[in-house]
């Protein structure tokens, strides 16, 4: 009987156990994760895939426009001795085909290529802004959790202490006043634990929609708020990364687009342009009552060649000097648009490594402070077990040491995010 609980209850354990697994989530993986299932991410790579297969087609521009063409006609209204014999109807097969050239052709493939590049900055934006966030979000559940662990223990001391404080006034050593202080003190932090559980909630529901989960999937995120020291320079890491900023390069590629459709414009509203054409058309006469043989038939082929160059961008106030002119307010517009991004990025590192510096000196001087509250609650405990002080003297004690630590875990998130937007600043990895 003794073998068989322990086989039942192995085999418990084994099918249990990978669904613990499960549940359990550390940082890369949940990157990793949301890089794959993440939803909007999806999206961005069927746009993408679209700009990608225009671009892998990009011969099909030096294909001729190629059409075939069938017609049935009937003439009338010509009663001459010379056409009375000849019948009104006649049957007629065509097939045409053309191809242009001109330096559109050149740029309109630019355009093609500018976009693809585009593109897929565009998805590097996207993974890298969906990167960040999940590793914001995970650490946020960790300290939400720490939080919650955080009140379960002083609701726990408090349960102890009230449990001690009712034993000694049913023993007559305390008042019912003091006892009663040790209730409220215990009731008071429930609502506490009830709030910091439903803020985890909360963020757990953001967090396995970013990694494209269904709501109410369960994931408990494994790890800890430890930021590493980094020493850090504001202006080295502005001169070193400006310039790969993800807002940049996407602003860089806005003014390469707009510069090339001003040569696509310049180049179809001036610019001459040569065309092949070449045209065979078969024809029948009299195909419903005459014979189909081959003196009924009558074939032409023609094949040309036509050079056309516009006049009208010469006009002044034309259309196309009106058009370029656009082109161009847009193209400085860019070239604003880009020195404003530059400046807003480096100050944005800027801010970033002092809030992160502050952030570190802040961290030393709460776990200083940490430390002082726990000895200081030890302390008081002891007093409070020999008679010396009172509750409420114990209870501020416990508070202090509670928001001492719930304030380090704070800090330390607080450093750790600094550090995950930094790297999405910089567009680098800095946590090791």
């Amino acid at each position: 009987m003794k073998k068989t609980v322990i086989l039942f209850t192995v085999f418990i354990v084994m099918g249990i156990a990978p669904l613990w697994a499960e549940d359990v989530m550390d940082i890369g993986t949940a990157v990793e994760t949301a890089l794959r299932n993440n939803l909007s991410l999806q999206s961005e790579r069927i746009g993408l895939g679209t700009k990608e297969r225009v671009q892998d087609y990009l011969w099909n521009t030096f294909l001729p426009s190629m059409s075939v063409s069938t017609g049935l006609s009937r003439s009338g209204g010509d009663t001459t001795s010379s056409q009375a014999s000849s019948s009104p109807w006649g049957l007629s097969v065509g097939f045409q085909a053309g191809l242009p050239l001109s330096p559109v052709n050149k740029y309109s493939i630019n355009d093609v290529k500018l976009s693809y590049k585009q593109g897929l900055l565009t998805l590097e934006e996207a993974e890298k802004l969906i990167e960040r966030d999940v590793k914001k979000s995970f650490y946020n559940l960790i300290l939400l959790k720490e939080r919650i662990g955080i009140t379960e223990g002083t609701i726990e001391t408090a349960q102890k202490r009230y449990a001690l404080t009712k034993t000694s006034y049913e023993n007559g050593l305390v008042s019912e006043l003091t006892m009663l202080n040790a209730l409220v003190a215990l009731e008071k932090l429930r609502p506490d634990l009830e709030a910091a559980r439903l803020a985890y909630d909360d963020a757990l529901l953001s967090f396995t929609y970013m990694l494209g989960f269904e709501p109410g999937t369960s994931i408990t995120p494994a790890g800890t708020i430890e930021p590493e020291y980094i020493s850090l320079d504001g202006s080295t890491l502005a001169d070193e990364y400006l310039g790969g900023r993800l807002d940049v390069r996407s602003d860089v590629s806005a003014l390469q687009i707009l510069e090339n459709e001003r040569k696509l414009a310049k180049a179809d509203e001036f610019m001459p342009s040569l065309s092949f054409s070449y045209s065979y058309n078969l024809g029948l006469n009299d195909p419903f009552t005459g014979s189909w043989s081959g003196e009924n038939w009558t074939e032409r082929n023609t094949f040309g060649i036509s050079l056309s160059f516009p006049l009208d961008g010469f006009i002044p106030g034309s259309s196309s000097k009106v058009k370029l002119a656009g082109i161009d307010d847009s193209i400085e517009k860019a070239r604003i648009e880009l020195e404003s991004t530059t400046r807003l990025g480096e100050i944005e590192i800027r801010t970033l490594v002092l809030g992160l510096k502050k952030s570190y000196r802040t961290l030393e001087v709460l776990k200083k402070n940490e430390e002082l509250a726990l000895k200081t609650w030890e302390l008081t405990e002891l007093e409070y077990g020999a008679g010396i002080t009172d509750i409420l003297t114990v209870e501020e004690a416990s508070d202090t040491l509670a928001q001492a630590r719930l304030d380090v875990i704070e800090e330390k998130y607080a450093c750790l995010s600094g550090l995950i937007d930094l790297e999405y600043a910089l567009n680098t990895s800095l946590i090791p």
